[in-house]
């Protein structure tokens, strides 16, 4: 079994404030936008990263947690933008049609708190993918945040525009496949003694 870990990357990782840092690379028309979740810039990989988190300026960026695909599930990630002013919104809702389909990669790294140093193991990378289309929430008056989320370039693999996930398009795409025969039913047990 091949280690995930080398020794020096166990040993960074006992360090007792150590924290995992995201960072994606969009491929915007005219140039490569580098952000991480944090505030400040942030040098990794050979390349400078812009925080994109203003603490002060009451705006910040949450990263969900990453969902490994599962049956009828995509991998993807959740990122919400948290007080999002109104002309932020009013360009959001303007220019949405832009950042729907942007390529983005996902990355993750480790970081030292106390002396911003990264972990020797550099940035990972978790899956190419594209940005889905933002979407605008509100609470009452003065909350608004920003939906997006970063899809697998492979979230619909083998699933054809027009097809629904159902036994009978399924049939369609693959027949014989009984696999979502299974789908959305409860599954009994039964123990003979």
């Amino acid at each position: 079994m091949v280690a995930q870990f080398t020794e020096a990357d166990q040993e960074f990782l006992r360090r007792p404030h150590v924290s995992r840092l995201w960072f994606f690379e969009i491929d915007l028309e005219d140039r490569i936008w580098r952000v991480h979740n944090g505030s400040g810039e942030y040098e990794i990989g050979g390349y400078t990263w812009v925080g994109v988190s203003s603490p002060l300026g009451q705006q910040l960026v949450s990263i969900g947690a990453v969902r490994d695909p599962r049956f009828g599930e995509a991998a993807k990630i959740d990122i919400v933008i948290a007080g999002a002013n109104a002309d932020f919104v009013k360009y959001i809702r303007s220019n949405h049609k832009i950042l729907e389909g942007l390529s983005v990669n996902a990355y993750w790294s480790m970081i030292d708190q106390e002396t911003f140093e990264a972990w020797p193991s550099g940035l990972k990378k978790m899956f190419p993918g594209l940005f889905s289309a933002p979407s605008v929430h509100r609470e009452g008056i003065g909350t608004r945040t920003i939906g997006i989320t970063v899809e697998s370039l492979w979230h619909t693999l083998n699933f054809p525009f027009g097809g629904y996930w159902t036994y009978s398009s399924q049939l369609k795409r693959y027949p014989g496949d009984k696999g979502l025969q299974y789908c959305g039913v409860d599954i009994y047990e039964v123990i003979k003694a």
